[in-house]
């Protein structure tokens, strides 16, 4: 990515890291710091990992360029106005994505990315995989889709299971730019929950399952050709169905994924780091690139262990023009993300994976790969003793997770046993609603629980009370949810003429009981109506026992079954808290 405007390199200044609240950064801190390089760490995050490090000179604070783009880029240009940085490093996608559409506004000969033509073609899954086929490199059969027709479609040649990935990583619903992941449908039921979703962002791409190892070939490439590669193998995945390892160990570069790994950066014309992720199959040689993340990994931390010194080759590239012959790295070393493991561990305990999409780990792997930690070929992403308080303070913050875990399970355990025991027959709740001549429903939206607990109870119980709902969201008159329109009609419920109303004082102030749907409604409610809140209940709380959940869950956006369950148990729960007649 050289531009013609481009100044003279040089290697006086500073380096500006991005995304300092990655691991990925704290790697590159620590190894330009190691070769007396001034770090300053950046990011939007108030206390960011990588600011710890004893070799980040400056700890700095940006706008959030997921939520204020406007605000994350006038910052950034206003670094770039300084003669204080030869190198400006983003880390991720959320801040690469926006640097690419304020280009303009930036002076890019001190950024390290790749061209505005090598980034939309790497950023944009469909077209790294089109480039892909034009080249003769496997990939997974693709389509992409722009309507649930399309997917369905698309199925019938791709087969089932199938991979739904979002075209871009990145996308926005209008409001604010937001992360998107890929996911799996085995049948055509979670296959239109998941593109449906992902359709509110942009085209989606539907991909066929192969099932190999998750491998990277990270590169660092002088305008289109290789200098470096460096591949791993990722031994933990979270998920369990695949996505960014936990675990993983460096190993010789296969000669056919360096191959079609120096076909695409040539293609590409690509200048600066890259990763090129497959899928590989070791028995058979049988592989399929995935895609090109343009920019540092989050792998980075091992491949610098093994002596893969990217950070520091990347400083080569761009400010002194070009990279020294590095010498090899070393196979066989093992690091560890700790937080990201425990998360896969938990997985692995909950036998949290899909049949059929995931390789559950047997219990002596398990063990096997925790006694890692004691081999002397063993890393960790953060924790250092040569650069103690980062990995000091990730485990306080690991300890306090999983503290705060445990803690709020209790609470809302026990909040969960007060608000059942206040449906009892001898509740506080029941005794109120035997007296009670006035009912408000409440949810967040008023178009599926709230309403149809309204429209049901009027039907069922018409001479019972007077019954009213209403939603949280500030917008009124909108229909039911079309989904449950048709699930209530199948319990002849009528919902067709449905408009909601937003939650009113007056409304509250009516209501001799309100039941809510979840304990956040009934935390929003005490906090907004605080004289109200002896008054508020948990609509799913008498038929608990029976259906082991207490609250009633939110189906927008959810397969037809859950709508169907969420329909029984607000039936099942109205009829329960209006059992008895009120008096008179």
């Amino acid at each position: 990515m050289r531009n013609a405007d481009a100044r003279a390199p040089s290697a006086s200044g500073a380096v500006l890291v991005l995304d300092a609240d990655q691991a990925s950064a704290l790697a590159i801190v620590r190894s330009l710091g190691r070769r007396s390089i001034e770090v300053h760490a950046a990011s939007h995050a108030e206390s960011p990992l990588a600011a710890y490090s004893r070799h980040a000179r400056q700890r700095l604070r940006y706008p959030d360029p997921m939520r204020e783009e406007a605000g994350f880029l006038d910052w950034l240009a206003a670094r770039l106005a300084e003669p204080t940085y030869d190198l400006v490093i983003p880390v991720t996608e959320r801040s690469l994505v926006p640097m690419t559409r304020g280009r303009q506004r930036l002076d890019v000969s001190r950024i390290a990315m790749a061209s505005d033509t090598a980034l939309e073609q790497v950023l944009d899954k469909d077209r790294t995989l089109a480039l892909a086929g034009t080249l003769g490199i496997p990939a997974p059969t693709s389509i992409k889709v722009q309507s649930l027709e399309d997917a369905e479609a698309a199925v019938a040649s791709l087969g089932l299971p199938v991979v739904v990935k979002p075209s871009r990583s990145m996308g926005s619903d209008g409001s604010a730019q937001v992360q998107l992941s890929v996911s799996y449908a085995r049948d055509l039921r979670e296959l239109r929950r998941h593109v449906q979703h992902a359709l509110r962002f942009g085209d989606v791409v539907l991909q066929e399952w192969f099932q190999g190892d998750g491998v990277g070939v990270e590169v660092i490439a002088d305008e289109g050709r290789i200098r470096c590669a460096f591949q791993h193998r990722r031994l933990h995945e979270v998920p369990l169905t695949g996505g960014g390892s936990s675990l993983r160990i460096s190993e010789p570069v296969a000669p056919a994924l360096r191959a079609a790994s120096a076909q695409l950066m040539e293609a590409l014309k690509w200048h600066g780091v890259a990763m090129v992720e497959f899928k590989h199959r070791p028995g058979t040689g049988e592989f399929r690139l995935m895609e090109i993340n343009g920019r540092f990994w989050g792998s980075l931390p091992l491949a610098v262990a093994a002596g893969a010194d990217f950070p520091y080759m990347l400083h080569e590239l761009m400010c002194r023009g070009g990279v020294t012959e590095p010498a090899p790295a070393r196979d066989g070393i093992v690091c560890r993300h700790l937080s990201r493991d425990i998360d896969w561990l938990e997985h692995v305990l909950r036998r949290a994976a899909p049949a059929g999409l995931a390789r559950l780990p047997t219990w002596r792997q398990v063990a096997r790969d925790t006694l890692l930690v004691l081999s002397p070929r063993h890393r960790f992403d953060v924790q250092s003793l040569s650069d103690i308080r980062p990995g000091l303070v990730d485990a306080g913050r690991i300890a306090q997770r999983q503290w705060r875990r445990i803690a709020d399970a209790a609470r809302m355990r026990r909040r969960l046993r007060s608000a059942v025991a206040a449906a009892r027959p001898s509740g506080r709740g029941t005794q109120l609603m035997r007296r009670a001549t006035s009912v408000l429903f409440v949810c967040y939206g008023n178009i599926n629980r709230s309403a149809l607990a309204h429209a049901h109870a009027c039907a069922r119980h018409p001479s019972r009370a007077k019954f009213a709902s209403a939603g949280f969201h500030a917008e009124g008159g909108r229909p039911a949810d079309p989904t449950m329109v048709s699930t209530a009609a199948a319990q002849g419920i009528d919902l067709r003429t449905w408009h909601s109303q937003p939650l009113t004082p007056a409304l509250v102030a009516a209501a001799e009981v309100i039941l809510v749907m979840e304990l956040a409604h009934l935390d929003r409610l005490a906090r907004e109506f605080p004289s109200a809140k002896d008054r508020v209940f948990l609509l799913g709380a008498p038929t608990a026992a029976a259906t082991g959940k207490v609250e009633v869950i939110d189906p927008y956006g959810k397969p037809p079954e859950v709508y169907a369950q969420v329909c029984r148990q607000v039936i099942e729960s109205v009829d329960a808290w209006l059992r008895e007649p009120a008096p008179g």
